[in-house]
């Protein structure tokens, strides 16, 4: 049976306050990408439709900073993170590599030895762990899509690792999303939808072309934008994504 991607919205995207973004995923049936940021409030969650948890706190402390402590301070968000998506039995969390540009040497390798540490404790929890690429614009290493596809087969362990892709990082790396779909020949669990610089991505983006392209559906497609938007264009958006038929 082919996967029908779950629709999902990330939580601080939806306009209004929290209360108001809450019911506003539920009136549209979207599920929600949370993010923990250190302090998770578990109960305001319990009751909705997650699809993952961001480790979010990720944006300061990560494995390829120069400095050994924010490292570390990493290990323990992480592990935390897996810990609140068990909590809530959401199936995968999102991490990326890094952020920034105060980095230290062989950021490949740093990051290939700090995912597998987690490996035995995501199996447990039965959660999986999303890699997710970044564009030049947010981090100084690991921006080439096909270096965390080499760290995820490296990881050497699908029921754990997995690749995300975002198309706002990708056009922000300066690539070419039609071209790079077609040609993009290894599976993704969850797949972004963001515009340039983290604009909200517009309802003419041609998401069924891409996604068909693929080798397979991924899990989940989460629109994820920094920059504002309102009500009326979140209903736009998410109408033209679900009259593409291939969201279950």
């Amino acid at each position: 049976m082919t996967i029908q991607p779950i629709l999902t919205y990330n939580e601080t995207s939806i306009p209004g306050s929290s209360s108001e973004r809450l019911q506003l995923a539920v009136r549209e049936n979207l599920a929600l990408e949370v993010a923990n940021e250190g302090n998770f409030q578990l109960e305001l969650y319990q009751q909705y439709r997650i699809s993952a948890v961001q480790a979010y706190a990720m944006h300061d402390f990560h494995p390829i900073h120069r400095d050994r402590n924010i490292q570390q301070e990493a290990v323990r968000h992480v592990g935390d993170t897996i810990e609140v998506a068990a909590q809530l039995n959401v199936p995968r969390i999102v991490t990326v590599c890094g952020f920034g540009y105060e980095l230290a040497d062989r950021p490949f390798e740093r990051c290939l030895d700090f995912f597998g540490s987690f490996a035995e404790q995501a199996k447990a929890a039965g959660v999986r762990i999303m890699i997710e690429h970044l564009s030049p614009l947010r981090v100084g290493a690991m921006t080439d899509p096909e270096e965390i596809a080499r760290l995820v087969e490296m990881l050497n362990d699908p029921s754990v690792f997995s690749i995300m892709l975002d198309t706002g990082h990708l056009v922000d790396t300066g690539i070419e999303l039609d071209s790079f779909f077609a040609n993009w020949n290894r599976p993704i669990e969850e797949l972004q939808l963001k515009g340039p610089r983290s604009a909200p991505p517009s309802p003419e983006m041609p998401v069924k072309r891409w996604l068909e392209a693929l080798p397979e559906l991924p899990e989940v497609v989460c629109v994820e934008h920094r920059q504002p938007t309102t009500e009326a264009a979140l209903v736009e958006l998410v109408g033209a994504l679900r009259d593409t038929g291939i969201f279950g």
